[in-house]
C-alpha cells in the first residue's frame, strides 16, 4: 500500500506579513528611542536665572554681575552663610577670585523699599569693628580686614583681597541699580 504523506497547507502569506509587522515595530521603537535621546540631549538641565526687577537682586544675580565684570566667582561653600553683629540678617557666601564676599540681601515691597532697608542697615556699619561668624560662632574673617560696599538692595562684605579685587567688587556692587 502506498502511503500518502499529508502535508499541511503552506501559510507563507500570513508568516511574511507577521515578520514584516515585527520588523516595522522594532523600527518604530528604535526611532522613538532616537528621538527621545536627541530631544533630551538638546535640553539644558540648569534652571533659568530669575530676571531682575530693577533694584531687587538675588544672590544668583549678584554672582552673574561679578562674572560679567570678568571676575572668577562661584557660590561659597565653607561657610555658606555668616552673621554679623551689625546687620540683622545672614549673609550668603560668594567666592570671588581667592576671597569670600558675603552678600546681605534686603527685601521690600518694591525696589525703593528694599533700598531704604539697605540704607538703614548701612548707616550702622563700621567695617573696622565688624565681626563675621558662622552659625556655630566661629570667626570667618580670620583677622583679615573687611571692606563693605552697597548697591541696589545689597550690602557686600569682602574679606581681605588685594586692592584690584576690592576695586572691582566695589564697582560691581555699587553699579547695581
Amino acid at each position: 500500500m502506498t502511503h500518502q504523506a499529508t502535508q499541511s497547507p503552506r501559510r507563507n502569506g500570513p508568516q511574511i506579513l507577521s515578520t514584516l509587522l515585527f520588523v516595522a515595530a522594532i523600527g518604530f521603537a528604535a526611532a522613538a528611542v532616537y528621538i527621545w535621546y536627541m530631544d533630551d540631549a538638546n535640553e539644558d538641565d540648569a534652571p533659568p536665572v530669575p530676571s531682575v526687577e530693577a533694584g531687587r537682586y538675588e544672590l544668583v544675580n549678584v554672582l552673574n554681575a561679578l562674572e560679567d565684570a570678568g571676575l572668577e566667582a562661584d557660590y561659597g561653600r565653607s561657610p555658606a552663610t555668616a552673621r554679623t553683629d551689625q546687620i540683622d540678617r545672614p549673609g550668603q557666601n560668594l567666592r570671588v577670585e581667592e576671597t569670600n564676599v558675603f552678600i546681605f540681601i534686603f527685601n521690600g515691597a518694591n525696589a525703593e523699599g528694599a533700598a531704604t532697608a539697605r540704607d538703614a542697615a548701612f548707616v550702622g556699619i563700621d567695617s573696622a569693628t565688624m565681626s563675621l561668624t558662622t552659625p556655630s560662632g566661629n570667626d570667618v574673617s580670620n583677622g583679615e580686614p573687611l571692606s563693605v560696599y552697597q548697591g541696589a538692595n545689597v550690602i557686600a562684605v569682602l574679606i581681605g583681597g588685594d586692592e584690584d579685587v576690592q576695586a572691582e567688587v566695589r564697582d560691581v556692587i555699587e553699579g547695581l541699580s
